[in-house]
């Protein structure tokens, strides 16, 4: 602020905010992210249509993603490279646009949650749940014959309106723990709610009989419950907590019992419930081709070319990591890697801010990112939406509060000056943290404090807090 009085605003995100449409389409475009069956699916043409319909209300990038836009650019140019010098580069067309197109959608979400965290998270939530309900719905009839459905490696498996029964279970991971998070932060009548829908969504994951999808459910529930319990307020929410996972722990124990008893669903159960299939150790299976796919990065820094690793090895390589590597070279491979680490840099530091409305979507986004990273390690999760959805709210959410917290250290600073005037004669002066539009208080807090200006300053004509 200067001596005339002029306000001076809190730096915000470089955002059009004038967008009250905005969680109606969010909301939709996560609605349709259990319908990807087609390509290009309707989550996609919603998602291209809505990054441009922002671009012209004036959507601008945080300085903070720069060093994602950089890795990903390099990522995106490794795989350029790769795909123009495989043997038919008309081969990589295909994977080569899904990975230009899912960091443009990082991006997108990123910017956004960045911006308007508080108003734009429950309908981005309302959304994904309502695709997730969808997709158990759409699986459920599928598996038991009211839908056609397909064989996979021996048997049938739930899919829904996913291409894989892979991906299908691991999508409704994030709304299960969305859905512990609504039953844990409210009365029990909102938690009795809120545990036939748990249910519904665990049974989902257990149609899909996919071994990650069920490791990844497992250490994303725990996480979050484990960080729910650590960082809790007070003993009694511990305790609370405690009892809780000890009741919906029995629940399951219970449900699942019931269900693997019907012959329809035990049976494959009990097939699938093993530590390693035939097709994983024999030869040219999932193992061997993850070993000659690690043996090959050493030989080819360019890269095999986007989606050409099953041609390459007969079997693609069933790892996130590898497969980037192999396909995308040292370039993109090592890139991509970075990124992941620098997520997680950017994400793990929050955990410390504890009295904020956005804690519990710090340790959703914390706990689904640690289970499908590490189901990462068996199976190859580059091209899926929702990985690069938790990858932009971990962006966006670290925008956000670190921005905050900034404000909060600037506000904790200026609250210390003093209101004077005296027989000095010179004027109070006042500085406004302002709020942008359609922006929460609790994270952009407005303030008014005035302080003192000393002579030297007057005489220059300006003021410092």
């Amino acid at each position: 602020m200067n001596p005339t009085g002029t306000v001076v605003s809190a730096p915000q995100l470089n955002f059009n905010a004038r967008t009250q449409w905005l969680p109606g389409m969010l909301a939709l475009l996560m609605g349709l992210g259990s319908v990807v069956f087609i390509e290009p699916a309707p989550y996609d043409l919603v998602a291209i249509g809505l990054f441009l319909a922002l671009l012209a209300a004036g959507l601008r990038f945080p300085r903070e993603l720069q060093s994602a836009v950089i890795l990903l650019g390099l990522f995106i140019a490794a795989n350029v490279l790769a795909a123009l010098l495989a043997p038919d580069p008309l081969q990589s067309v295909r994977s080569l646009s899904i990975r230009i197109y899912m960091p443009l959608t990082f991006l997108l979400i990123a910017c956004i949650v960045a911006a308007r965290p508080q108003e734009l998270l429950p309908a981005l939530w309302a959304g994904y749940l309502f695709a997730a309900v969808l997709a158990v719905a759409w699986g459920a009839l599928e598996y038991l014959g009211f839908l056609p459905g397909e064989l996979w490696a021996g048997g049938l498996r739930a899919k829904g309106g996913f291409k894989d029964p892979n991906v299908f279970g691991p999508f409704l991971v994030p709304a299960a723990v969305h859905v512990v998070r609504r039953m844990a932060g409210g009365p029990a009548v909102r938690s009795a709610l809120f545990l036939p829908l748990f249910l519904v969504l665990t049974f989902g994951v257990l149609l899909s009989f996919s071994r990650g999808a069920w490791i990844n459910f497992i250490i994303s529930v725990g996480v979050f419950g484990l960080l729910s319990f650590l960082f809790a307020p007070s003993l009694k929410t511990r305790v609370n907590w405690l009892l809780a996972s000890i009741a919906v722990l029995a629940v399951i124990a219970g449900g699942l019992a019931a269900t693997v008893s019907l012959d329809v669903i035990g049976e494959r159960f009990f097939q699938r419930a093993v530590l390693t299939q035939q097709y994983d150790v024999k030869t040219g299976g999932r193992f061997d081709s993850q070993g000659r796919a690690l043996a090959h990065i050493g030989s080819d820094p360019i890269g095999v070319g986007p989606g050409r690793s099953d041609e390459e090895f007969g079997l693609e390589p069933h790892n996130l990591y590898l497969h980037v590597l192999v396909e995308s070279g040292w370039l993109g491979g090592l890139t991509m890697i970075a990124f992941l680490i620098l997520t997680g840099l950017r994400l793990l530091p929050l955990l410390r801010y504890r009295n904020h409305p956005l804690k519990d979507d710090v340790f959703l986004v914390v706990s689904c990112l640690t289970g499908l990273l590490l189901q990462s390690l068996f199976i190859d999760s580059t091209h899926w939406r929702h990985m690069w959805l938790l990858l932009a709210l971990a962006w966006g959410l670290s925008i956000a509060l670190q921005r905050r917290h900034k404000l909060e250290k600037n506000s904790r600073f200026m609250s210390k000056a003093t209101v004077y005037k005296g027989a000095t004669g010179y004027p109070d002066h006042s500085a406004q943290v302002s709020l942008g539009p359609g922006e929460d208080r609790s994270l952009r807090p407005g303030l008014q404090v005035s302080y003192r200006a000393t002579q030297p300053e007057q005489e220059q004509g300006k003021v410092q807090g």
